[in-house]
């Protein structure tokens, strides 16, 4: 502390100073177990908000299919017409090469032949949805449309079914019955668990 070498009784080698003593590095076993112990729970929270994240974007895509349900399904009754949501990947045309995910189109399909024609109102265009989701409807998830006829029942009532890359524990559903209400769902209407292929 005062610059004088202290010595050890009977040797000739001096005590290390405390400035020497400052100067040497490395870390404590105490601090190596506290710095993992911190970086776990970091690791563990940066995986919660990942999950987090991907259930908020899930829950987003479901309310926004139900709330174009609902939109497809009032115009229906509004207009006296059919109305009908399709696959559509340009939000131009309806087209079965496309999937779900890509994209919908609700418009009234004053001929009833689900395709968009010349004439006919879009009224509302969806464009793909994030976060490496899928959705496809009915069981084999080969439905290319759904509908309402002017008394708002469903037109191919089935379900749809959201993923992502957690599976089918995460997935989730709409089912739309004939009556034409749909409702969200972690099940099929048999009960059993969605399926994501």
């Amino acid at each position: 502390m005062d610059g004088v070498n202290r010595y050890l009784p009977g040797s000739l080698s001096p005590l290390p100073s405390f400035r020497h003593r400052l100067k040497q590095g490395g870390y404590s076993l105490y601090d190596l177990i506290i710095t993992s112990a911190v970086a776990s729970v970091l690791g563990m929270g940066a995986m919660g908000m990942s999950s987090l994240l991907q259930d908020a974007r899930m829950t987003a895509a479901v309310n926004q299919l139900m709330g174009h349900l609902s939109l497809a399904r009032n115009e229906a009754i509004k207009r006296n017409v059919r109305v009908t949501l399709c696959k559509s990947r340009d939000g131009v045309a309806c087209t079965g090469a496309s999937v779900w995910q890509e994209g919908w189109l609700v418009f009234a399909d004053d001929n009833k032949n689900h395709k968009l024609d010349v004439g006919e109102t879009i009224l509302h265009v969806q464009e793909a949805l994030s976060g490496n989701m899928t959705l496809h409807y009915g069981e084999s998830g080969t439905y290319t449309y759904m509908g309402y006829n002017s008394a708002g029942e469903a037109i191919r009532a089935a379900t749809f079914t959201f993923c992502d890359r957690r599976g089918a524990e995460k997935a989730k559903g709409i089912i739309v019955y004939w009556t034409g209400r749909p409702r969200v769902t972690t099940k099929t209407s048999e009960d059993k668990p969605l399926r994501c292929s």
